[in-house]
């Protein structure tokens, strides 16, 4: 959302994880001189309470909801601690945390999630709470697996997609914001048959050639617009994921659309997104559309 005045939301479930979100959206709310919600949603989860028969009581409601609002208490001790000058709100609503975010995310400028929370499924490390925010909301949506990094570059995947090229903007506007630099990774590779049959060293360098100039095409204007923003760019043979992952380990925050070039209809959260949220060392942004206007803030 645009609103100058849209807050950024924040889901919490009491875990670690939340918390270490709700410091990146306390300091990023800092950053964007906006007010931060800190929302934790109550809904029915059998097994985590009680039997399924079980789940409607009035004792096991209560223990949900004491449970949600000692997470918001705790969210927004530490957004406060984190960042004094921000405006800080709690709220516990009733249903799904997923479909609670959706909704939240219809009025927030964008939306900050731990990537596995208390519900978790052992050794799945992107929840499914998380994962259908990045895929569902209606806003930006970071997601934070552990403490946030303070120094190291912005990294943006770009694969020439309208996704990607989306992903771009927001990832300069981050860098401006963190005071950074922008680390733009860009892969080819998927040789033919033919090429096989020809000088490989001088199909590597055409491709490589190709893969430079779309880089450049699709970096072209956001100097002009960021010009305090130092720009590398990164052109490798091999697996975009995999060239993510890697910058992540240095970087403060990976930006990547919801679905690339290579990406399959109907799934819309591609491959290499997914592969990037599960084991990036530091928090990951999936942008949906391109911001209105580069400097609308």
């Amino acid at each position: 959302m645009t609103d100058s005045t849209a807050p950024i939301v924040v889901g919490v479930d009491g875990s670690d994880c939340a918390l270490m979100a709700v410091r990146w959206a306390a300091a990023a709310a800092s950053r964007e001189n906006r007010p931060l919600l800190v929302l934790s949603a109550v809904g029915i989860f059998p097994g985590a309470y009680a039997p399924t028969a079980m789940m409607t009581s009035d004792v096991v409601v209560e223990a949900m909801q004491s449970d949600a609002r000692r997470a918001v208490e705790a969210g927004t001790a530490v957004a406060k601690e984190t960042a004094p000058d921000v405006p800080v709100d709690g709220t516990v609503v009733g249903g799904s945390p997923v479909l609670a975010l959706r909704h939240a995310s219809a009025q927030a400028h964008s939306l900050v999630v731990g990537r596995r929370g208390v519900g978790g499924v052992r050794g799945l490390l992107l929840g499914s709470v998380s994962n259908d925010a990045a895929i569902h909301a209606e806003c930006p949506v970071i997601v934070v697996g552990g403490p946030s990094p303070t120094a190291g570059p912005v990294v943006v995947g770009v694969d020439g997609s309208p996704t990607s090229t989306a992903a771009i903007g927001h990832a300069f506007r981050q860098a401006d914001l963190l005071q950074t630099s922008l680390l733009a990774v860009h892969t080819f590779g998927g040789f033919s048959g033919t090429a096989f049959y020809g000088d490989q060293h001088q199909i590597i360098r055409q491709l490589r050639d190709e893969a430079e100039e779309l880089l450049g095409e699709q970096l072209a204007g956001y100097p002009e617009d960021y010009p305090d923003v130092k720009i590398e760019r990164r052109v490798e043979i091999g697996s975009p994921a995999d060239a993510l992952v890697d910058a992540a380990e240095t970087a403060q925050l990976v930006v990547v659309g919801t679905r690339g070039r290579g990406g399959i209809r109907g799934l819309l959260l591609g491959s290499t997104s997914r592969a990037v949220l599960q084991v990036a060392q530091c928090p990951v942004m999936v942008t949906h559309t391109a911001p209105l206007t580069r400097r609308s803030w």
